[in-house]
C-alpha cells in the first residue's frame, strides 16, 4: 500500500470516528422529517383486553398524525418484562413504544430486575383508572367511615379480596392502611384475578374489595354492588354520588392504576417532544376520550415529557417504599 492510499484511509477514518462521537441530538430528524412508516405499540398484555382495546383506539387515532401505520405487539409474559426488554432494545428512532402501566411500576418495586427510568423515556400518560371501594348490596355497611370503624373495632373480623399478592387493588388497600390512623387489621384474600375476587363478592364470600369501575358497574347498576368511594383525586362523571376516599374521610389518599407510553432511552429529545404532541392529540380525540370513558377511566395526558417522568419517578419512589414496609415479595 503506498503512501497516499495509507493517507486517505487515515482520513476516512477519522472522518468515521468523528461522526459516531457526534451527539444523538445531531442525528435526530427535523420537526417536518418524514415518520418512520411503521410505528409499533408493544403492549404487555394479552390482545382483547383493556390495555390491548385502548392502544388499538390510540393506533387509529395517532397513524393519521404522524403519516405511519401503527401495529399493536402483544408481548405477554413475565409482568411485562418480556415486553420491556424487546422495547428497551429497539431502534431509538420514536416509532417504538412500550405502553407502560402501573403494574410494571409495581414488578420493578417488588424485583428490582427493571429499571424504568434507565431503560425509557417517558412520553405521556394516557389515562388513570381510579378504584372503587366496594360491598355486596346486601352488605350492612353504607359508607366508608362505618366500615372503617367496624374495622378497626373488630380486628381481623372482616375480610377483602384482591386479584393477587401485591396487585393493584391489593396495594390500594394496604395505602389505606397506612392513612388510617391505627392501621386497618382486615384480612387479605388473594384470588388468582381481579374478576374472581369480584364474584366472591357478589356471593359475599368476602366483606369488601377494591377494583376497577369496568368490573363493577353491571352489578352497581343491579344493586348486588354498592360503591363506597373511589380512590381518585376526584369523582367520577359517570358515578357523581360516590365520594373520594379523601372526601369520605381518609385525607391525602389517592390511589389509580395507570396507562401510559415511553420510548427507548436513546431516544432524542426532539423525537419525544414531537411524538408527546402527536400522542396528546391522539388521546384528546373523541374517539379516544369516549373509550376512555367506557372503560371505567379517566383522561390524563400529560401537559410535557418531563411532567409525565416526574409522576413516574414518584409512582417508582412511593411504590418501592409501600412494598419494603410490607415486606411484599414476587410471588
Amino acid at each position: 500500500m503506498n503512501a497516499l492510499n495509507r493517507r486517505a484511509l487515515l482520513l476516512q477514518g477519522s472522518a468515521l470516528s468523528a461522526a459516531l462521537a457526534l451527539p444523538t441530538r445531531a442525528w435526530s430528524q427535523p420537526p417536518d422529517a418524514p415518520w418512520p412508516a411503521i410505528t409499533r405499540i408493544t403492549v404487555p398484555f394479552s390482545a382483547g383486553g383493556a390495555v390491548d382495546i385502548m392502544a388499538r383506539k390510540l393506533g387509529e387515532a395517532l397513524g393519521p398524525r404522524l403519516k405511519t401505520a401503527v401495529v399493536v405487539d402483544n408481548k405477554v409474559g413475565a409482568t411485562g418484562l418480556i415486553a420491556i426488554q424487546a422495547v428497551a432494545r429497539a431502534p431509538a428512532d420514536g416509532a417504538n413504544l412500550l405502553y407502560l402501566t402501573s403494574g410494571q411500576v409495581t414488578m420493578q418495586a417488588l424485583t428490582q430486575r427493571v429499571d424504568l427510568l434507565a431503560q425509557f423515556k417517558p412520553v405521556t400518560k394516557i389515562s388513570a383508572g381510579p378504584n372503587l371501594l366496594l360491598v355486596p348490596g346486601s352488605s350492612p355497611y353504607k359508607t366508608q367511615a362505618e366500615l372503617i370503624a367496624v374495622i378497626k373495632a373488630h380486628p381481623g373480623k372482616l375480610n377483602y379480596g384482591s386479584g393477587g399478592v401485591a396487585s393493584p387493588p391489593h396495594l390500594a388497600f394496604e395505602l389505606l392502611s397506612e392513612r388510617v390512623p391505627g392501621g386497618l387489621p382486615a384480612t387479605h384474600v388473594p384470588f388468582k384475578s381481579l374478576p374472581e375476587a369480584v364474584t366472591g363478592l357478589l356471593s359475599a364470600d368476602i366483606d369488601f374489595a377494591f377494583a376497577l369501575p369496568a368490573l363493577a358497574l353491571p352489578h352497581l347498576s343491579s344493586g348486588k354492588l354498592r360503591a363506597l368511594s373511589t380512590t381518585g383525586t376526584a369523582r367520577l362523571a359517570f358515578l357523581p354520588d360516590v365520594p373520594t376516599v379523601a372526601e369520605a374521610g381518609v385525607k391525602g389518599y389517592s390511589f389509580d392504576a395507570w396507562g401510559g407510553l415511553v420510548v427507548p432511552a436513546k431516544t432524542p429529545d426532539a423525537v419525544v417532544a414531537r411524538l408527546h404532541e402527536a400522542l396528546v392529540g391522539a388521546v384528546r380525540s373523541p374517539e379516544m376520550t369516549a373509550m376512555i370513558t367506557k372503560l371505567g377511566g379517566v383522561l390524563e395526558a400529560s401537559a410535557s415529557p418531563a411532567a409525565f417522568a416526574e409522576q413516574l419517578r414518584v409512582a417508582i419512589q412511593t411504590e418501592t417504599a409501600l412494598v419494603k414496609r410490607l415486606g411484599l415479595k414476587a410471588e
